[in-house]
């Protein structure tokens, strides 16, 4: 099994504040960072609902001028949620007792530098010339962010860059995890970010029918703000949004020597494949994947208090993970409160499990489990899914799962620790 496995530090950067403090009372709140967007015209994308972070990135008052030259937005966006993870497990203040070659880094995305990508082609038009920036090639890079997080935290210890669709960050605290069961490394910053408003990535979205499309009487056209409603019987397809999450994981052994306070223990995970199709989710092995999860953890299903949702608001997504709970959790899965927090986020793609996992830690050590909301009923997924209203409950045991095109899967069980 291993020495047990702390997580010791958490942050999100997310559309409804760029921290997790303000995130998180977005959350609770009811809140939804989901707006229309002028940059987002009709010329030239099929969208203009998102969940844009405000001020973070290149070119604001809050650019990080470590990065500056790097102007992928999704870098910027991974920087300040591992900046603030790291503070939070105030190992900015123990640099001196922590060997940074026993520090581990994985950082992921789907899309990466995408939005430089395609500013450096318009560039390229507009100049009539094929001349580019020197710093395009390392700022796409999915790896970079990963990169940048090691050179300006000083962290020498293995690096990885899982790009494994909307179940990214999940992977990544998986691969951190491993690391340290490897005995690789004593602590690692783990999580994903994401920035991917590009014109062929959110048309490419809405064509294949994945976004909330444009209908008549549609209760996002007076109220954005409800346009994302995972679980709702009106529900129509997702809001693409940006935003990235971390988390900070810890050896027990380096918990107790460099004085760390754990916040959660990761107790389980899972990951697998679905072997399926290119982008519609399996039931069977989705299941599987979270039956490993418990199974590795020594949890009867009923143990899980709180199951932190995918719950993407597409038709198809909230059918499949219904259907899938059923399955894993039986008689359980009546009494199991169940929430989707991207009514409030957006679906930020590869940043998103990241930032579940932030916000399930919050959940234990908040005792409270934030709502689904925009929620109205459907007959047909007739669970528990916290409607509008977060509820305060015993938390020791949650599970956090995301599912990615592709079919990849990963499932993450954390346990309340007590100090």
């Amino acid at each position: 099994m291993g020495e047990p496995i702390f997580i010791v530090g958490h942050a999100a950067v997310t559309c409804l504040g760029c921290d997790m403090d303000s995130t998180w009372q977005g959350l609770i709140a009811g809140r939804s960072g989901v707006r229309r967007h002028a940059g987002l015209g009709p010329e030239s994308f099929l969208q203009d609902l998102a969940g844009l972070v405000e001020d973070v990135g290149p070119g604001t008052a809050a650019e990080d001028p470590a990065i500056a030259k790097l102007s992928a937005r999704f870098l910027h966006l991974g920087m300040r949620a591992a900046r603030a993870a790291w503070s939070d497990a105030r190992l900015d203040r123990r640099a001196a007792a922590l060997d940074p070659h026993r520090a581990a880094v994985v950082m992921g995305s789907a899309f990466g530098g995408l939005d430089l990508l395609e500013a450096e082609q318009a560039r390229m038009i507009k100049r009539r010339s094929p001349a580019v920036s020197p710093y395009l090639i390392p700022a796409m890079l999915i790896n970079q962010a990963a990169g940048q997080i090691s050179q300006h935290l000083g962290l020498y210890g293995p690096s990885a860059a899982p790009a494994n669709a909307c179940a990214s960050g999940g992977h990544a605290v998986v691969l951190g995890a491993m690391f340290l069961r490897a005995g690789e490394a004593d602590v690692a910053v783990c999580g994903a970010a994401e920035s991917a408003f590009t014109p062929p990535v959110v048309n490419g979205f809405a064509t294949m029918k994945a976004l909330l499309g444009h209908k008549p009487g549609d209760r996002a056209e007076d109220d954005p703000a409800q346009a994302s409603r995972q679980f709702s019987i009106d529900r129509e397809g997702f809001v693409m949004a940006e935003g990235a999450g971390a988390l900070v994981l810890a050896t027990e052994t380096a918990v107790r020597r460099l004085g760390l306070e754990p916040q959660a223990e990761l107790v389980a995970w899972s990951t697998n494949s679905d072997g399926h199709h290119m982008a519609m989710p399996c039931r069977d092995r989705i299941a599987h994947c979270l039956t490993a999860a418990l199974r590795r953890s020594g949890l009867d299903p009923s143990a899980i208090q709180y199951y932190n949702a995918h719950g993407t608001s597409t038709v198809l997504n909230d059918q499949v993970e219904t259907q899938v709970i059923k399955d894993v959790f039986g008689a359980a899965a009546r009494q199991l409160p169940i929430s989707s927090i991207k009514g409030g986020l957006g679906h930020s793609l590869g940043a998103a499990s990241a930032i579940e996992a932030a916000v399930s830690v919050r959940a234990l050590c908040a005792q409270l489990i934030p709502p689904t909301i925009n929620y109205q009923p459907d007959p047909e997924l007739d669970l528990d899914y916290v409607p509008n209203q977060a509820r305060a409950a015993r938390l020791d045991h949650v599970l956090t799962a995301s599912f990615g095109f592709g079919g990849t899967n990963n499932a993450l069980i954390l346990r309340r620790t007590t100090s």
